[in-house]
């Protein structure tokens, strides 16, 4: 795929014509005959990447390598389930500093264990934060939230929105008793309720498959529980929803949903993952996205 044919610029041209022979089309015909010919509009997208502490630092040239290549926002991890991404206030200042939109997400841990050196983590030479994990200072998501908030540091204002990640890092599966299942949920519901206490647009970033929502808050979209009507009732808030960004590898495009967990559409995928590109040194990788542009203007109540 040409992935420059998908630019902002590009796009927006072939929109500006397909608006110009919408109008003509709405002139021409009477209300009723335009009511009944029009389509659901498609979104308006753009490529662009995320990265993490694995990343590590990105020199200009790699960003301006990046940006020729079309990719046109950046969504850094802010906080990596044990400890803080030392990284993601540069990596993001990086991104602006070649016109490139910015974001972040937050790993979320459900056991409330970090790393002893959360805050300025002290890493193995695999990258792992060196350390047997110790009790959080407080339990829950809101103060896992707060701790990407901080690696994020000035960047924060310019980041369009937060991400909850929502997956399962552990080597054993996720205990799925009822007791655990109420927890995690709301764990997450206490990072999303964070996210706008931020004054941040939240999303979910998941995927329908193992290890993810459906064995996490064990909710489907059907799901008669209390806890998931609470839960499903925050995501589809009529004012206020949180979006999907998915995670299916594929094509670089927003068609071909399959409805998962609360979810009717998706805001963002990310299509492509561990990739050596843009001149980043042997072993270092960024994933590969598409979203929908409009989740880059916030409303706002999330400025």
């Amino acid at each position: 795929m040409d992935i420059n044919s998908r630019s902002f610029g590009a796009r927006n041209s072939r929109m500006g014509v397909a608006l110009a022979v919408a109008v003509v089309a709405v002139a021409v015909l009477s209300g009723a005959q335009a009511a009944a010919t029009r389509t659901t509009e498609v979104p308006l997208t753009a490529l662009g990447i995320d990265v993490n502490f694995y990343t590590g630092p990105i020199t200009h040239d790699v960003w301006q390598q990046v940006q020729r290549a079309g990719e046109e926002f950046a969504i850094a991890q802010a906080w990596g389930g044990r400890s803080r991404n030392e990284y993601a206030e540069s990596q993001l200042a990086g991104a602006r500093s070649v016109g490139m939109r910015t974001a972040a997400y937050v790993l979320l841990n459900y056991d409330n264990q970090v790393c002893p050196t959360f805050d300025r983590p002290v890493r193995s030479a695999g990258g792992l934060c060196a350390g047997n994990p110790i009790p959080q200072p407080q339990q829950g998501g809101r103060w896992q939230v707060r701790q990407g908030i901080a690696a994020l540091g000035s960047e924060l204002a310019q980041a369009a929105f937060v991400a909850i990640d929502v997956e399962w890092f552990l080597s054993s599966s996720p205990p799925s008793g009822p007791i655990a299942l109420q927890q995690r949920r709301d764990t997450i519901l206490d990072a999303i309720d964070e996210v706008i206490a931020w004054r941040k647009q939240p999303v979910i970033y998941t995927r329908n498959g193992r290890r993810h929502w459906l064995d996490i808050t064990g909710c489907t979209a059907t799901s008669a529980d209390v806890d998931c009507e609470r839960l499903h009732s925050v995501v589809r808030h009529p004012k206020q929803p949180v979006p999907l960004w998915d995670v299916d590898r594929g094509y670089a495009e927003l068609d071909g949903f399959q409805p998962h967990g609360p979810w009717t559409s998706r805001v963002g995928r990310q299509y492509s993952v561990d990739q050596n590109l843009f001149g980043l040194p042997r072993g270092r990788t960024v994933d590969l996205n598409v979203f929908d542009v409009a989740i880059f203007s916030p409303s706002p109540r999330h400025r």
